[in-house]
């Protein structure tokens, strides 16, 4: 997960500098920039994660209480997909109610982008630490001969997200019942994923 925010400058801006009376070197804008990227990059660059442990791959939600909002809606699978993220994540230490301002779902057509969903941040926090506003977006020209099972499993996956999960491994899922594998359909969260999701949003 690569976490971005953009930065304006203006090209030829120099700040000047000094301490106690003694003029530091000017210091060009863009040495500026390289240095809060890299630093940034150093610091928002997850840890490797141990083989048993996915929490903290998802996105980081600002706080346990997230209210969910449905937007662009047009299939009441999409509607079942969020019903059922949203009862997985009830599961959990989150709490979910339905308002504004959290977790923001999105079912369209978004074409041949090689995804059924995408979960990232919109609204990080000042520190970018944790996410102010989170959206998830169901795909559904990747969908379209999708039954309900693979709906529900879709929403338990992206709601996963949401709650700071990553993908799980088949290695570290064996018995095949963790919605967070890919490439197979499970519809619940598994105890491993519960535990995750306490331990990363805590």
């Amino acid at each position: 997960m690569i976490r971005r925010r953009a930065v304006a400058h203006r090209a030829g801006t120099h700040f000047p500098f000094s301490v106690q009376g003694a003029a530091l070197p000017r210091i060009g804008s863009r040495s500026i920039i390289v240095a809060i990227v890299v630093l940034l990059a150093s610091v928002l660059t997850p840890a490797q994660a141990a083989l048993a442990d996915h929490d903290g791959w998802g996105i980081d939600p600002d706080n346990r209480t997230q209210y969910v909002k449905k937007i662009d809606f047009s299939s009441s699978h999409a509607d079942a997909a969020v019903d059922h993220g949203k009862a997985q994540l009830e599961r959990s230490v989150i709490t979910t109610g339905w308002g504004d301002n959290d977790i923001e779902v999105f079912e369209h057509p978004y074409g041949n982008t090689g995804w059924t969903g995408l979960t990232d941040c919109t609204d990080w926090n000042v520190l970018l630490t944790s996410c102010n506003v989170i959206r998830i977006r169901f795909n559904h020209s990747a969908m379209v001969n999708a039954n309900y099972t693979h709906w529900r499993s879709l929403g338990c996956h992206e709601f996963g997200h949401s709650g700071d999960l990553g993908h799980r491994d088949p290695d570290e899922d064996t018995d095949n019942n963790s919605c967070m594998r890919e490439n197979i359909w499970p519809e619940n969260f598994d105890s491993h994923d519960l535990t995750a999701i306490d331990i990363a949003t805590a």
